[in-house]
């Protein structure tokens, strides 16, 4: 890395955004026991953590639909989505961090930047109170200060990039200034739309390759990430 490295950073970006399931953290495993919970509670078998790494990434009403279209064999009307969420909800709200952990080199990374000023903040399509109690959890917030969730400006949110800009107008940040580093498609769309460049993880909920989504820069590891910072600031 350029020994001016992180002036290069701070001088290019002032914000930098995460999504937060496959990209800081790996929550599969707490939410697989959720929606089992609600499987079992009609009468269905449980989900396998590998089925809940395809049914992430939209949100839980998402998650659930998938859920039950393929462990219970049907299309839920809205009504039933609803409630289901909502059963959802309540067993992982009880407890959504017992298994989960926050992806190697994202507390040194997060610490990092919160050193060099920059502000940080999760924007994700998981409810915004257990994001903040995994965040509380796993110490990340803070350094990570703010987070908007699928409830917090609802019905907006990603891939939809208002979800984006109203985060940042609440923390005083310009897009101009901020970058977005998610796992998915949706945190590509919803960053270009805003008008941000993305970072994306190779190793997040997603059935298709980040490598092949139109990233800005794609990272293997996350303590490989001020460096792709570093490398979009010195392209302007």
């Amino acid at each position: 890395m350029h020994p001016n490295a992180d002036n290069l950073i701070s001088s290019r970006f002032d914000t930098v955004l995460y999504d937060l399931d496959g990209t800081l953290i790996e929550s599969a495993r707490d939410m697989q026991v959720a929606v089992s919970r609600v499987l079992a509670d009609h009468g269905l078998q449980a989900a396998t953590e590998e089925d809940m790494r395809a049914f992430m990434g939209q949100g839980s009403r998402v998650t659930m639909d998938r859920a039950f279209a393929k462990y219970g064999k049907k299309k839920l009307s809205e009504d039933e989505l609803s409630a289901v969420t909502r059963e959802f909800v309540r067993y992982y709200e009880a407890d959504p961090v017992s298994h989960t952990t926050a992806f190697p080199g994202v507390p040194e990374v997060v610490a990092r930047f919160g050193k060099l000023g920059l502000k940080q903040a999760v924007c994700t399509n998981k409810f915004e109170r257990p994001s903040r109690m995994i965040l509380e959890h796993l110490k990340l917030m803070p350094p990570i200060s703010d987070v908007a969730g699928a409830d917090t400006f609802a019905p907006i949110r990603k891939p939809d990039p208002r979800h984006i800009l109203m985060l940042l107008e609440r923390m005083g940040s310009s897009k101009e200034r901020s970058v977005m580093v998610g796992d998915s498609i949706h945190d590509l769309e919803a960053a270009h739309a805003a008008g941000l460049p993305a970072v994306l993880v190779s190793w997040g909920y997603t059935d298709k390759p980040a490598s092949e989504l139109g990233a800005d820069a794609v990272i293997e590891r996350f303590d490989a990430l001020p460096r792709a910072l570093e490398q979009l600031a010195a392209k302007g």
